[in-house]
C-alpha cells in the first residue's frame, strides 16, 4: 500500500496560504484610498503615513498655500467642510485648513484630501464695532458688511488666542448650519462651558480637552448632541507637522491658544506676551509635540490693520507688520510680499485645476485675501505641529 502523498498536501496548503496573503495585501492597498475622516490617514497603520501634517488660514490660491507652503492636489480632489463633502469650488481665502501633504521628487507637497474647519458656526448674538459674538465665542473681525448683524447664521474661520477670543479670518454666512463650536471645555461653578457657551450632556471628562461639539442652543446653552475630541491626533503618523497658532510660553512649553502644550526645549516661541506663529515639529515617542523651530506671522486674511493678537512688542519671534514670507521684517516686500488684507467673508475660490505659482510682482490683492507672495515657497513657511502633552502621553493639556 503506498504512503500518502504528504508532499503534496503540503504543497497544497502552501498554496492556499500564499493566496490568502495576496488578498489581504490587496484589501489593505484598497482601504489606503479612503483614509479616515478626509484626511488622507487610514486606520491600522502601524508604520504611520509619511509626509506633512499642515494645519493653517488659507493664505492664497495658485493650488492653496498653507504656513507658506504651496500644496498642490487634484481638481477632484476630495473636499470635506465642517464634515460635508465638498469640491474645490467651494475653498476661500481665510478658511482654516487641515491637510497631510506629501513631498515630491520635485520638491513640490502634494495632497489627497482637503478637510476645512469653521471655529464656531450658529447665529450672530451682538455685534460692536470689529467684535461679533456668535454661540457665546467672541469673535474679532474687521467686516463691515451689512449682513453682519444678530440673527444672521455664519461660519466663523480662524484661531483662537490664548485668552479664547476668535480672531477671525474668516466670516461667512451659512444659511441654516447647524450650531456647532471648538474649543477648550472648561469647568465654572455654574457648569462647563466653550467660552461663554454653557454645555449640557457633555461628559466632565472632557474638561481641559480640545471638543468639537454640535447641538441645539437656546438661552445661551447648548444641549450637545455630538461630541469629538480634536487633538490632531488625526495627524498622527505625519512625519512632520505644520501648524500655525497664536502662542505664548508656559516655562520650558509652549501653550497654544487651542489649548494645546507643544514642548518647546530650545525656546522657539516668544520671550514674553503672546505671538501669531507657525511652530515646527515632529511627534515624539509618547506622541506630544517636540518643536524643533517656529516663524512668526504678521498679517493675515481678515486681520485689520494692527493684528489683533497681544505679542509683547519686541518679544522674540514677533514682527510687527512683517509676514510668514518674509519673517522679521519691518514691512512687507514692495515686490512680492503679501497685499493689504482685504475684509473677511469674500475670498475668491480657485479654479477647477491647480495652476502654477505665481511669479514676479507682488499681485493686487483681492478682497478677503493676500496678494502673491511673488512665486512658491520654500522651506521657510517650516514644518510644525500643535503640541500634545497630557496624562499617559495621550493628547490633549490646556489652560487650567
Amino acid at each position: 500500500m503506498s504512503r500518502p502523498p504528504l508532499i503534496s498536501r503540503r504543497l497544497l496548503l502552501t498554496g492556499f496560504w500564499l493566496a490568502g496573503t495576496a488578498i489581504a495585501r490587496a484589501q489593505v492597498k484598497r482601504g489606503t484610498d479612503q483614509g479616515i475622516g478626509g484626511t488622507g490617514i487610514t486606520r491600522g497603520d502601524d508604520h504611520g503615513i509619511g509626509g506633512t501634517g499642515i494645519v493653517g488660514v488659507i493664505q492664497r490660491f495658485g493650488s492653496i498655500y498653507v504656513n507658506g507652503e504651496r500644496i498642490t492636489y487634484a481638481s477632484d480632489v476630495p473636499v470635506r467642510i465642517d464634515g460635508d463633502a465638498a469640491s474645490t469650488k467651494a475653498l476661500r481665502i481665510g478658511q482654516l485648513a487641515r491637510v497631510v501633504a506629501t513631498r515630491q521628487a520635485d520638491g513640490t507637497l502634494v495632497t489627497r484630501n482637503i478637510t476645512i474647519a469653521s471655529e464656531v458656526s450658529g447665529p450672530i448674538e451682538s455685534v460692536k464695532g470689529n467684535e461679533l459674538t456668535v454661540l457665546g465665542q467672541k469673535v474679532l473681525s474687521g467686516g463691515r458688511e451689512s449682513w453682519r448683524r444678530a440673527g444672521t447664521v455664519v461660519a466663523v474661520f480662524g484661531l483662537r488666542r490664548t485668552d479664547g477670543v476668535i480672531v477671525a479670518s474668516l466670516v461667512e454666512q451659512r444659511g441654516n448650519a447647524v450650531p456647532r463650536v471648538t474649543g477648550l471645555v472648561e469647568r465654572s461653578p455654574d457648569g462647563l462651558h466653550i467660552g461663554g457657551l454653557k454645555l449640557n450632556g457633555v461628559d466632565p471628562l472632557l474638561v481641559g480637552q480640545r471638543v468639537q461639539i454640535e447641538g441645539s442652543t437656546s438661552q445661551g446653552v447648548m444641549q450637545a448632541s455630538r461630541t469629538r475630541i480634536d487633538d490632531f491626533s488625526d495627524l498622527v503618523g505625519a512625519s512632520r507637522l505644520s501648524i500655525e497658532a497664536y502662542v505664548q510660553r508656559a516655562g520650558a512649553n509652549l501653550q497654544l491658544g487651542s489649548g494645546l502644550v507643544a514642548h518647546d526645549g530650545s525656546r522657539f516661541g516668544p520671550a514674553a506676551g503672546e505671538a501669531r506663529m507657525v511652530i515646527n515639529g515632529v511627534f515624539d515617542r509618547s506622541r506630544g509635540l517636540q518643536v524643533d523651530s517656529a516663524q512668526a506671522v504678521g498679517q493675515f486674511p481678515g486681520s485689520p490693520a494692527q493684528s489683533p493678537g497681544r505679542s509683547a512688542p519686541g518679544a522674540p519671534g514677533h514682527a510687527p507688520g512683517g509676514s510668514i514670507l518674509h519673517p522679521q521684517s519691518g514691512a512687507p516686500s514692495p515686490a512680492g510680499g503679501p497685499g493689504a488684507p482685504g475684509a473677511p467673508g469674500t475670498g475668491s475660490a480657485p479654479g477647477p485645476t491647480p495652476g502654477p505659482a505665481p511669479s514676479g510682482p507682488g499681485m493686487p490683492s483681492g478682497p478677503g485675501g493676500m496678494g502673491s507672495p511673488g512665486g512658491p515657497m520654500g522651506p521657510g513657511g517650516g514644518m510644525g505641529g500643535g503640541g500634545f502633552g497630557g496624562p499617559g502621553g495621550g493628547m490633549g493639556g490646556g489652560r487650567r
